[in-house]
Formats: structure tokens, C-alpha cells, sequence
């Protein structure tokens, strides 16, 4: 079954459900990298045992979209294990690229355990030096390419590129996406930096800056079939097309400009077993102490969910966005016409 109709079946049991979709699973705070722009809390690991993940797996039950998350995922030796036991038709892996001796075994066992599509996402934030100083390894740049390669002659893995667009690299983005476009990469996510960096000088170019590197930025995107059908293809850069506006749209405005669906079609497990809605709000459970289901029934959750609903926070993360845009039916117009940008 093609993913454009696997969404649909998913789309319609959200319409008449309202039920979960999309699950980011932080499978470990733990990294071997401090980038400068990473958000993650880096204290003492406490990583949630793969008995609690299985349980965990059979009560969120059916997903469409599970995002693994860290720290550096692959640190954990059960990684495989973990994605093997979720009910999804994709998942995407963020990675540094830096652990090979782990990646490709545990990557080639997935191909083997999971009928999910496997997507795994490389960072490279910059240029050769840029990215280097980013990341804060002088050989970073080289181990991306190195497992990109690696991966490719694996197969069977979808491979895309990760950039998250500050002020230390604004000036590099068209031309690193041109090369990342001429390596062959199925796919270039550009995000915009969000939450309290490690280093506080890192922050976000101006908005009009922004919003006039976007037409480059889609010029280059749109070259892209992801893989997918025509139609697929033409949703999906409608939809990148459309999340760009509306993020620039959300840091001007300082507020939610289309509804946020956290908590309701999207939910984050902390690498800790901390529970929230989104990775931008305070944990409102623990799967140390709580089922899923007293989680979703408590007061804290609730309150949560009411205060999205009334929107007191905004933000712009890319993948609370992606449940926002493609679970709200009154979003389809965009995703059928390309929106200016």
C-alpha cells in the first residue's frame, strides 16, 4: 500500500478518532556530541528499559509516523529491538553520523525486523568548517559523508539530510544544499533553531532575512520527488512550501497561526520516560511511575492540552507542525496549491 493511501486510512481514523499518530520517542539523553545549538538537557542519563518501551508500544498501539529522538539514538545497543516493536508505517532516526561500528548493524537488523519505512536523518549544519565548529568535532563533516556512503550501499534505508539554519550558517545554506542535492540525498530538511541553545551564540537570522532566502531554499526543494509518486511528490513540496510561511508567519505573529494538534494527533517521551505534548512544554507524566492511560487521563495532561488549545505557547517545531498542517482537514487547500514564499 502506497504511503499517500496508508495516510489516508490514518487521516480518516484521526477525523473520526482523534486519535494518536505520531509518537516522538527519545530513546536516550545520552550523546557524544555537544552542538551548539542542541537543546537537549544533558543530565545524568536515565534511559527507559526496553520493557517499559514494549509495554509502551502495545498502549499507544497503531502509529503512522514514529520519530526516534536523543541524545544520539544509536549509543543505545537495542535501538533495533525498540523500533522493531512499534506499530508504524515510518520512522525516522536523527544521527551525528560518528558511530559507524554501531549504525550499520543496527540499521541492517531493521531492515530485517520492521515493515516500517526506515528513514535515517544525518545532520550537517554548514559548510566543512562551519558544521566542524557547530558540532564540535573537527572530523564531523567526513564521518557524514563516510556513513551517507555506507548507508547507500547497505540500502533499503531512505537517507536524507538534516540542516537547522542559525546565524552561524545562514550564509552557507544554498550552497550546502546544492551539495547535498548533487550527492544524491533522498531528501534535505532545513529547520529553523528553536529552544534554549547550549551556546548562547547561536540565535536566529532576522525573519526578513528568512523569509528572503526562501525562494532559493524551494528552488532547490523542489527538485526533489521524495521518493514518492507524482501526487505524493506535489504534496509533500506544497507542504514544505507551507510550513515555511507559516513558521516565519508563527515568530512574527508570537502566536499559534494555525491550530496546534500537540497532545492530541502528537506526543514525546523523554529519553527519561517524561511525558509531554510537545518537546517545547514541561513533562506532565512519567512512564516510570504511570501507564500511558493515567497519563492521558490526569489533570496535569488536561491542563496541558487546554492551554495549546487556547494558544499560550507557539512555536515552530517542524514535526508538531507536520500533525498540525496534514491532520486538520482545513489545511488541504495548501497542500493542493503551492503557497507563495
Amino acid at each position: 500500500m502506497s504511503n499517500i493511501i496508508q495516510f489516508g486510512v490514518r487521516f480518516s481514523e484521526y477525523l473520526l478518532r482523534k486519535n494518536l499518530q505520531h509518537i516522538i520517542l527519545h530513546v536516550t539523553n545520552r550523546c557524544n556530541f555537544r552542538c551548539k545549538h542542541c537543546f537537549v538537557d544533558f543530565t545524568p542519563a536515565d534511559d527507559l528499559p526496553i520493557e517499559r518501551i514494549r509495554t509502551l508500544s502495545q498502549e499507544v498501539g497503531p502509529l503512522f509516523w514514529m520519530d526516534i529522538g536523543g541524545g544520539e539514538p544509536f549509543l543505545r545497543r537495542d535501538l533495533a529491538e525498540i523500533v522493531s516493536l512499534f506499530d508504524t508505517k515510518v520512522v525516522t532516526i536523527p544521527s551525528n553520523g560518528s558511530l559507524a561500528d554501531r549504525m550499520l548493524p543496527q540499521l541492517a537488523e531493521m531492515k530485517k525486523t520492521t515493515d516500517a519505512e526506515v528513514v535515517l536523518s544525518l545532520s550537517l549544519d554548514g559548510l566543512k568548517d562551519t558544521h566542524n565548529s557547530i558540532r564540535g568535532k573537527k572530523d564531523s563533516w567526513d564521518q557524514v559523508w563516510s556513513m551517507f556512503e555506507e548507508v547507500r550501499q547497505l540500502g533499503g534505508i531512505s537517507v536524507k539530510i538534516n540542516t537547522v539554519i542559525n546565524n552561524e550558517n545562514f550564509d552557507e545554506i544554498i550552497p550546502l544544499m546544492e551539495q547535498v542535492r548533487h550527492e544524491g540525498a533522498d531528501f534535505h530538511s532545513v529547520f529553523l533553531v528553536r529552544g534554549e541553545t547550549l551556546s548562547d551564540e547561536i540565535n536566529l537570522p532576522p525573519i526578513q532575512d528568512l523569509r528572503q532566502l526562501g525562494p532559493e531554499i524551494f528552488k532547490i526543494l523542489g527538485t526533489y520527488d521524495y521518493g514518492r509518486t507524482h501526487f505524493s511528490t506535489h504534496i509533500l513540496r506544497n507542504y514544505h512550501r507551507y510550513l515555511w510561511n507559516i513558521s516565519l508567519r508563527t515568530l512574527e505573529e508570537k502566536t499559534q497561526v494555525i491550530p496546534c494538534l500537540a497532545g492530541k494527533a502528537h506526543m514525546v517521551v523523554m529519553g527519561n520516560g517524561k511525558v509531554s505534548s510537545c518537546e517545547m512544554l514541561a513533562p506532565i507524566g512519567d512512564l516510570k511511575t504511570q501507564s500511558w492511560r493515567e497519563i492521558q487521563d490526569s489533570d496535569a495532561f488536561k491542563k496541558q492540552l487546554k492551554s495549546i488549545e487556547n494558544k499560550e505557547c507557539h512555536c515552530t517545531h517542524n514535526c508538531a507542525m507536520f500533525d498540525s498542517i496534514f491532520f486538520n482537514p482545513k489545511n488541504l487547500p495548501n497542500l493542493i496549491k503551492p503557497v507563495a514564499v
